[in-house]
C-alpha cells in the first residue's frame, strides 16, 4: 500500500486542514503515471508529487480554493505548449487529476489503514464524479470489507469490477464509467508488500536486504548465526530468524509475493534450502553462484530424483541483471533490479541466470552423457564467483 495513506491518516486524525490528490488517469507522456499521489496542505506543505512543475502547481492552487467550498473535483490537463511553456514541461501527454478536499476519516479509511490478519489483495474504489464524488468502498476481490453510503446496485458493479482488476496478472490503478449509474470510478489495487527472504546473513545479504527495503520489500534474513543474524546489519528487516534456513523454509509460506534470495556461507547449504522450496511458488527463487555451481546442483537434482530440469527453469542462478557488477554494492544493485523486474513483469531484460541453458541441453532425468558436470567459466558478475572469500 502506498505509504501516503498513512501520513494522510495522521493528518486526518489531527484534524488538519487538507487536500488529497491523485492522478487518475495519464495518457501518453506524462511527468507521474495514474495512481500518483500528493497531499496539499495550506501553508504550503506538499506530501508526495504528482510530477512537480506546472502540473503540481495548478493543481495545489485549484486545491487550496477548494479548501474553502469543501466540494471534490476532478479536472483534466494537457501537457502542451499552452500549459507547460514556462515551467519546460511539455510532455504532450494529458492528465485528469481528482481532489478530495477535507476527506473525511471515516469507516473506510480506518479500515484500509488497520493491518489485515491475513496478507490480502483489496482494491479501493473511490467515485470521482456526481453528488457520490469521494465515497469510497474497500473490496477483497468481489466482497465488500466496507463501505461508504452507497447504493446496493452501485456497491454489486463496484465488487464486479474490482475483482476483475485483482484478476489480472499485474493490477494497476485505472479509471472507468459504471453502467449503473453513469458515474467515473477509480479503482486503485491494494496489494500486500512482497516478502524477500534473505537465507544468509552475510555481506551479500546484507547489502541487498538494505537496498530491497528501500525498493518497498519486506526483508525476512534468516541465518543460523545471531551475529550476522540481527537487527545491527539488517535494521529494515522486517523480520530476523535466528535458525538453519533449510529447516525454516521447508515450512515458509511461499506465494506470489514472496522472493526467495539463497545467499549463504557455502555452496551446500545453498542446495539444501534450493531442495526445500525449488517446487514451491514463490513468484522468484535465485541462488548465488557460478555456472559450474549451477550445473552440479542440476544434476545431482536431477540423478536424485529432487527435481528435473524443467523445474529449473524457475530457479534464477546466477541472480541479478548483467550490468558486470563487482563490488557487494553493485552485486545488491543487480540481484534487486532483477527483483524489481520480476516483480512489474518487465520484459527484454538480461538476467546472469543460466538454468534455461543448461536444461535445455540436460535430460529430464539421470546423469549426463559425460557422467560428470561440465567445468565452466564463472559468471562475469561477482555473485558468480567460483569460491567465496567471506561469509555470504
Amino acid at each position: 500500500m502506498d505509504p501516503i495513506y498513512h501520513e494522510l491518516a495522521e493528518l486526518l486524525e489531527r484534524k488538519e486542514r487538507l487536500a488529497f490528490a491523485v492522478l487518475i488517469e495519464t495518457k501518453g507522456s506524462t511527468p507521474q503515471k495514474c495512481g500518483a499521489k500528493a497531499i496539499f496542505l495550506p501553508d504550503g506543505r506538499v506530501i508526495g508529487t504528482l510530477g512537480g512543475g506546472c502540473l503540481e502547481a495548478e493543481t495545489r492552487q485549484k486545491a487550496l480554493r477548494a479548501m474553502e467550498t469543501g466540494e471534490p473535483f476532478t479536472f483534466k490537463a494537457v501537457l502542451d505548449d499552452d500549459f507547460g511553456w514556462d515551467d519546460g514541461l511539455i510532455c504532450g501527454g494529458s492528465v485528469q487529476t481528482f481532489v478530495q478536499p477535507n476527506p473525511q476519516n471515516g469507516k473506510v479509511w480506518q479500515t484500509l489503514l488497520a493491518e489485515p490478519a491475513l496478507r490480502q489483495r483489496r482494491v479501493l474504489a473511490t467515485i470521482t464524479t456526481s453528488e457520490h464524488a469521494g465515497k469510497r468502498a474497500l473490496f477483497a476481490g468481489q466482497e465488500l470489507i466496507v463501505a461508504d453510503d452507497l447504493s446496493a446496485d452501485l456497491l454489486s458493479e463496484l465488487a464486479g469490477k474490482s475483482a476483475a482488476l485483482l484478476a489480472e496478472p499485474e493490477p494497476e490503478p485505472s479509471s472507468c464509467q459504471l453502467s449503473t449509474a453513469s458515474i467515473s470510478v477509480y479503482f486503485e489495487p491494494i496489494l500486500p508488500r512482497p516478502v524477500l527472504v534473505i537465507c544468509g546473513g552475510g555481506h551479500i545479504g546484507c547489502a541487498v536486504g538494505k537496498l530491497a527495503a528501500w525498493s518497498g520489500f519486506d526483508v525476512v534474513v534468516i541465518d543460523d548465526r545471531a551475529s550476522f543474524a540481527n537487527k545491527e546489519r539488517f535494521p529494515d528487516a522486517t523480520k530476523i530468524i535466528v535458525d538453519d534456513p533449510a529447516k525454516v523454509m521447508k515450512d515458509f509460506p511461499l506465494d506470489a509475493d514472496t522472493y526467495v534470495c539463497i545467499v549463504t556461507r557455502g555452496h551446500r547449504h545453498d542446495a539444501v534450502i534450493l531442495k526445500e522450496i525449488i517446487h514451491g511458488h514463490a513468484a522468484y527463487i535465485g541462488m548465488i553462484g557460478s555456472k559450474r555451481k549451477v550445473r552440479t546442483v542440476m544434476e545431482g537434482f536431477i540423478n536424485e530424483g529432487v527435481a528435473t530440469a524443467e523445474d529449473f527453469r524457475r530457479v534464477r542462478t546466477p541472480m541479478g541483471l548483467a550490468i558486470r557488477s563487482l563490488t557487494i554494492e553493485e552485486i545488491a544493485v543487480s540481484v534487486v533490479s532483477e527483483l524489481i523486474a520480476v516483480r512489474r513483469g518487465a520484459q527484454n531484460y538480461v538476467s546472469l541466470s543460466v538454468t534455461n541453458q543448461f536444461a535445455d541441453k540436460m535430460p529430464a532425468s539421470g546423469i549426463t552423457e559425460s557422467g560428470h558436470p561440465e567445468r565452466s567459466e564463472g559468471s562475469p558478475n561477482a555473485t558468480g564467483d567460483l569460491t567465496r572469500k567471506c561469509p555470504g
